[in-house]
């Protein structure tokens, strides 16, 4: 071990019990961050003097304190989300959605389109003059129900 080694060593021992200035201690962390050596130094440490470094009585108490401090704020997202960024289009509510397609319904309705979806077989059993279409049978009854809804 080199003197460099033995001088982070010694370093790092006393910032895991909590010994040196702040100013100390506030490098020491920089350089905990820049250099991954002096990180790795410092689990070690920490591992080794584990038994040394004083338990907690109640760490379960402890996280509620830290927890529930009132200076404590918890992180915010700096993203906002997406649906809270801006309202929906018009065209992306359900209700849009749901009028289109009633409106194909019924332009389906109206042109007989849905008596052509009948199998031929069907279809050849009776004859298609003597009946009235479904769409015709809709709309009949459509427009009395509305005829008599009006009449009142």
């Amino acid at each position: 071990m080199n003197a460099k080694d033995y001088e982070l060593r010694m370093l790092t021992e006393r910032y895991v019990r909590g010994e040196g200035s702040p100013e100390e201690r506030s490098s020491y962390e920089e350089l905990m961050l820049t250099d991954d050596g002096v990180l790795e130094i410092y689990m070690q440490v920490l591992s080794e003097l584990d038994a040394e470094l004083p338990g907690m009585a109640d760490p379960e108490a402890f996280a509620e304190q830290v927890v529930e401090h009132e200076q404590i704020k918890p992180y915010t997202s700096k993203a906002p989300l997406r649906n809270q960024e801006r309202p929906k289009r018009w065209y992306e509510r359900a209700i849009v959605h749901y009028a289109i397609a009633a409106s194909i319904t019924m332009l389906f309705l109206f042109t007989g389109a849905f008596d052509r979806l009948l199998p031929s077989e069907i279809s050849g059993q009776v004859p298609l003059s003597d009946t009235p279409s479904y769409s015709e049978q809709w709309v009949e009854k459509t427009t009395g129900w509305l005829d008599r809804l009006l009449s009142r």
